[in-house]
């Protein structure tokens, strides 16, 4: 009996990753035009022959994927198609910068750019005394008019002190610590990270609440390897696709034996 039952589960699984793959493409390939009302539930579940409960979780998946919005008490609309702006994480390069060299069109909102109290992980990250301020932007970042990168960015006051114009005016964060604070900037190590929408990043970035969002988080430091720049990313689904070039190394430096510290 359990077995059955565990085939039929199984069988239920296949139908709707089937049903959910047909209606991304049916709306990637222009079959729907973007923002066109759907069908409603009772006739879409009938024309792919699945139950309604299975069809909504389809249709969560596509909404957090970017493809459709659902409205309650209105109904379910395809999501105009987004510019894809393609980022390679090898180069250690800005968001607005990764969209500028896209081409697409560039909006900035700065919602915060002050001195201010800084948490303690930043504070360790960037290696400050316990009771340190620092110069602090939060953007959100938008392509072709979508909410594409909430950006958070800490700076050390003696990093701004020693610039000769310390105005930052919402574009690049890395061309104004270049160019307006005359830090020679090496790189970092990135950490990626998947997280959920909180409502706050949500409402911010358009997207529903626990949308799977990326993370990308990271310490900048200057050719005297001092940190210099703590920045935290979050992009939104659907408008940035970020690739990096991986290397295959000599399989004995990955998989030959080790020895510990004590020869064993």
């Amino acid at each position: 009996m359990s077995q059955g039952f565990g085939m039929r589960r199984e069988q239920r699984q296949l139908l709707s990753e089937e049903v959910r793959q047909q209606l991304a493409t049916e709306i990637n390939n222009g079959t729907y035009a973007p923002n066109e009302k759907l069908p409603a539930e009772p006739e879409f579940a009938r024309r792919y022959g699945i139950s309604r409960p299975t069809l909504r979780e389809i249709l969560s998946g596509l909404e957090r994927d970017g493809l459709i919005r659902r409205v309650h008490g209105v109904g379910t609309f395809v999501t105009p198609k987004r510019t894809r702006v393609h980022s390679v994480l090898d180069l250690d390069i800005g968001v607005t910068e990764a969209v500028t060299a896209a081409k697409a069109n560039l909006n900035v909102e700065v919602i915060e750019a002050k001195v201010g109290r800084i948490s303690p992980w930043i504070i360790a990250a960037l290696e400050l005394p316990h009771d340190a301020e620092a110069f602090r932007v939060e953007r959100i970042i938008r392509v072709d008019g979508v909410p594409a990168t909430h950006g958070f960015d800490v700076i050390p006051l003696d990093i701004l002190e020693a610039a000769s114009s310390p105005v930052y005016d919402g574009g690049s964060i890395y061309q104004f610590l270049e160019r307006q604070c005359g830090v020679h900037l090496v790189g970092g190590v990135a950490e990626i990270t998947p997280v959920l929408a909180s409502v706050r990043l949500a409402k911010m970035l358009d997207c529903p609440r626990n949308s799977p969002l990326l993370r990308l988080e990271q310490t900048e430091r200057s050719a005297s390897g001092v940190p210099v720049l703590l920045s935290q990313e979050h992009y939104a689904p659907g408008v940035f696709s970020l690739t990096v070039h991986r290397l295959r190394r000599d399989r004995t430096d990955v998989t030959g034996p080790r020895k510990s510290p004590d020869g064993f």
